[in-house]
């Protein structure tokens, strides 16, 4: 039997520490240090959004009935990613900020703050586990009083609150690494997350004959194993390390308010989301069932776009909040341009690809013609102004990590809601279902003005209260 050369050996075991060795931050070439970060991140994105396409395919195969029970309950998961998504956000900045700044047992009390918060938040969804509760909920969100979509949503729902505790560990816990520059170990938990999940979920509906239930419980299960797997890279964690479960103390409730001025506004711009896409759905649903599922299935295809922006901005948002402690603005501009770099490369290749062979994505959902030609119509025109999301998902990361989320927060609402509800009653008015997406990059570039507005404003007060700061210690003896 061949045996492997001790060089091969040294090699690999070489390059998977490297690979694994979080990324000083500080230090070091910034658009290399952002790409290592980066494409753990962007894979993390990349199997979120295969964890939910994975429970919809399975569910699909149920029938109609079960795929719409199970449609009602995103409006529920969105609100419980929103706030969640919040916490982590005010949590990395806080935790980056101190970090750079060296003051680890802040950074330390910060993440113990943020871990309890993102816990009192999952316990706000308990009453899900009540049939009476569940049932009013999902009325007020469609199900109109059918028996059968209300007993459908509440076994896949009741999941929920049992599920929310380990979402929110995994949830904390990922924005620390990723203060650090670790962005390897949430992609792991991710990938194993999503495995477990994609073998459970036929096991548990089709096997056990648990239906939607099952998909709930596989999630559940799934999130154990993600857990477990933190848990244990957080032991052998350097600098910040917590427990699964936290003793209650007066003292986790020290950065709460700190972590929601920053965090609350990102829960409000992704809780928007929601809202815009109800209101579209709304108007095209006006046009025909035909329009509502070339929107929904153009959705699906942008979602693998997003994951690269998303995973950059994901990586950015440490990056810059570490720099900010540390006040270094060159740094920081330079990580901006790599970041941009990054992104607009990978979304080039990808969306060319895409843009030219819309059909070979969306066949993947067997449509009828008309619906292809719908979607297909959808996503190109929609692709046309997505250079602009480059430029919102890094500054918005900018925003984030220095504590002026509120324009992350006004950036959303203005390109979700304030010009996109106008926008899309007006299209659907001149152009029909044929010309109504050209909502999506009106929408757009109202949203990018903000973002640029915003972007001008935070940095001459970044410039500011450095030249401040600096003058402060130069006056001091």
């Amino acid at each position: 039997m061949p045996r492997r050369s001790p060089s091969r050996k040294m090699s690999l075991t070489g390059f998977k520490r490297c690979f694994e060795k979080p990324t000083n931050l500080g230090e070091g070439p910034v658009g290399l240090t952002l790409l290592q970060m980066s494409l753990p991140a962007i894979g993390m994105m990349l199997l979120n959004t295969l964890f939910f396409l994975v429970d919809t395919i399975f569910i699909s195969w149920l029938g109609e009935l079960q795929t719409a029970s199970v449609s009602l309950t995103f409006a529920v998961i969105i609100a419980l990613f929103a706030l969640l998504e919040g916490v982590a956000g005010g949590t990395t900045a806080l935790v980056g900020r101190n970090l750079g700044r060296g003051d680890i047992s802040v950074a330390s009390k910060v993440a113990f703050s943020g871990l309890s918060l993102g816990y009192i938040l999952s316990a706000c969804f308990i009453p899900m586990l009540f049939p009476r509760i569940s049932a009013a909920l999902f009325n007020q969100l469609g199900a109109s009083e059918n028996a059968e979509i209300l007993a459908m949503s509440y076994s896949y729902n009741m999941w929920l609150p049992l599920t929310a505790p380990l979402i929110a560990y995994t949830f904390i816990s990922n924005s620390i690494f990723r203060s650090q520059g670790n962005t390897v170990t949430p992609f792991v938990a991710m990938g194993m997350s999503n495995v477990v999940n994609g073998i459970l979920d036929p096991i548990f509906i089709f096997v056990f004959d648990w239906g939607v239930g099952g998909a709930g419980a596989a999630t559940f299960v799934a999130r154990v194993f993600a857990v477990i797997y933190i848990r244990h890279k957080m032991k052998r964690n350097p600098q910040i390390s917590f427990p699964i479960l936290l003793l209650p103390k007066k003292s986790l409730t020290a950065y709460w308010r700190q972590i929601v001025a920053i965090g609350m506004p990102v829960a409000l711009a992704t809780g928007s989301i929601a809202l815009g896409f109800g209101a579209v759905n709304r108007v095209l649903a006006s046009l025909g069932h035909h329009a509502v599922a070339a929107w929904m299935l153009g959705i699906r295809v942008e979602d693998f776009y997003f994951t690269v922006a998303m995973g950059v901005s994901t990586a950015l948002t440490p990056f810059l909040a570490f720099n900010y402690g540390r006040r270094d603005l060159p740094r920081m501009m330079e990580g901006l341009k790599s970041a941009a770099f990054i992104a607009g490369t990978a979304m080039t290749v990808i969306g060319t690809v895409i843009f030219i062979y819309p059909h070979v994505f969306l066949g993947l959902f067997n449509p009828s013609e008309r619906v292809l030609d719908l979607a297909s119509r959808s996503i190109r025109i929609s692709m046309l102004a997505y250079p602009i999301i480059i430029v919102q998902f890094t500054i918005g990361s900018l925003f984030i990590a220095t504590g002026n989320s509120i324009f992350a927060t006004a950036t959303q609402l203005v390109r979700s809601l304030l010009s996109r509800i106008p926008a899309v009653y007006f299209f659907a008015w001149w152009l029909g279902e044929r010309g109504i997406w050209w909502f999506q990059p009106f929408s757009l570039v109202f949203g990018g003005i903000v973002t640029w507005y915003g972007y001008l404003y935070v940095i001459k007060k970044i410039r500011k209260d450095f030249a401040e700061q600096l003058s402060n210690r130069e006056a001091c003896p």
